[in-house]
């Protein structure tokens, strides 16, 4: 259990960042209605993507809105794609309008039923045991742990709903969320689409308090697992705690970048110039969370603000 907390400087950058959002209230509906399509698409994408789906982001964009390409039918023109993947990135809309309503239900106490039928949504037409337990011992590749015995997922789901449904420990939101998303995974409840699930009850967690919807990016795969795989092993929740928590900054940032024109994203090489620090440096802190910054395709992202905000904190320290 994460008894671990986000790193100070990251819980504190994503508070105020949050608190931010909440005062600006100025996004227009059709702007918030164009950021929800796009992390809806964006979800999807990369949430099966980490799962192995061959889609392209188009390709689910194509699906998610179900539309035609020329004179084609969607089924022709992913003709050659896996099934599977198409049925999964049609279920996904579904499943995820089921979290919601139950997230923005304030009283609302998520039941068995509830995950069974998040998962029958999810997993409809792709394995035939959609929204029923595994009755089988599993193994799952490359983790670090042995998911208990089929017959005792009852009891592990049962746990589970008692931590969403009251959060015994009172963890905050974020360290919360995370805890919701490793218990599932490691119960590993259904024959197929338990990773999916996680990241849906991880979304659960953090809509009902007040976040905005995350998104794991496919890119960011072996971090994640890497991440997970420390818990198993080294019982040290620390850096999957950090790496969801610079998920949700992530996603407030795209808020508030949409109600500023000024912002400019630049890479750290290009930025690293105009300071004391090597762009390595930089990088360093990036990854480790000390600074925001978005990684896109291997180039580490951030503003001239970020970094100077830094220096000036590290000036005050001295």
């Amino acid at each position: 259990m994460p008894y671990d907390r986000v790193p100070v400087f990251l819980h504190k950058r994503i508070l105020q960042k949050k608190l931010d959002l909440e005062r600006l209230g100025k996004l227009s509906k059709r702007k918030i209605e164009q950021i929800r399509k796009r992390m809806e698409i964006d979800f999807v994408f990369h949430s099966n993507k980490i799962e192995g789906s061959a889609l392209s982001r188009g390709e689910t964009e194509l699906i998610l809105q179900g539309i035609t390409l020329g004179k084609k039918s969607i089924p022709e023109a992913l003709a050659g794609k896996n099934l599977g993947d198409i049925l999964v990135a049609q279920n996904h809309p579904d499943a995820i309008d089921i979290v919601k309503k139950i997230a923005f239900d304030k009283n609302h106490k998520i039941t068995e039923d509830e995950i069974k039928k998040i998962h029958k949504t999810l997993m409809n037409g792709v394995i035939a045991s959609a929204g029923t337990y595994r009755q089988y011992e599993l193994a799952v590749k490359g983790a670090g742990f042995t998911p208990p015995p089929f017959y005792e997922i009852p009891k592990h789901i049962k746990d589970l709903l008692h931590t969403i449904n009251e959060n015994p420990d009172e963890l905050r939101p974020i360290e919360f969320a995370a805890q919701v998303h490793y218990d599932f995974v490691w119960a590993h409840p259904f024959e197929d689409g338990n990773g999916r699930m996680a990241r849906l009850l991880l979304n659960l967690i953090l809509v009902k308090n007040k976040y905005p919807f995350v998104v794991i990016k496919s890119t960011d795969r072996p971090q994640y697992l890497r991440a997970l795989r420390q818990i198993d092993l080294n019982d040290d929740f620390e850096p999957f705690l950090t790496y969801i928590a610079k998920c949700v900054e992530q996603t407030l940032d795209l808020y508030l970048v949409s109600d500023e024109k000024s912002v400019k994203m630049q890479s750290l090489s290009e930025l690293a110039g105009e300071t004391p620090h090597s762009a390595e440096y930089w990088s360093l802190l990036a990854r480790k969370g000390r600074i925001y910054a978005i990684k896109e395709g291997k180039t580490w992202m951030t503003t001239k603000k970020t970094l100077r905000e830094y220096l000036n904190e590290q000036k005050e320290r001295c």
